[in-house]
């Protein structure tokens, strides 16, 4: 999913600065150690380790991170799952069925 997902960003567009992280913990790591916030994270429910909900949950909790816009990108899409990703302050995007889609959905994206 992450490399499909970066030639769908580099294929809407290139200048796009596409960052990715194997586990959350990863992601909240370079949260905490970059110079540049990110515009938006993406997030699956399904991680290793700790899960996208958990992830989002640290991250709300500092307000330095309060402007990104969070995605959480996956095939579950229970409503008390969305509910709670809502209640967050995050969007709730359900994966999509082709390269094509994908690609439509990250240009939606880009402009949000």
């Amino acid at each position: 999913d992450i490399e499909i997902f970066q030639e769908a960003v580099a294929l809407v567009d290139p200048s796009i600065r596409y960052v990715s992280a194997s586990s959350a913990r990863e992601a909240l790591e370079f949260l905490h150690t970059t110079d540049t916030l990110p515009n938006h994270i993406v997030l699956d429910i399904n991680m290793p380790g700790m899960d996208g909900k958990s992830c989002l949950k640290e991250i709300r909790k500092e307000k330095k991170f309060d402007s990104i816009n969070i995605i959480i990108y996956s095939t579950n899409s229970f409503p008390k799952d969305v509910e709670q990703i809502e209640s967050l302050g995050a969007r709730f995007i359900r994966k999509a069925n082709s390269f094509n889609d994908l690609c439509s959905l990250i240009r939606s994206l880009v402009k949000w």
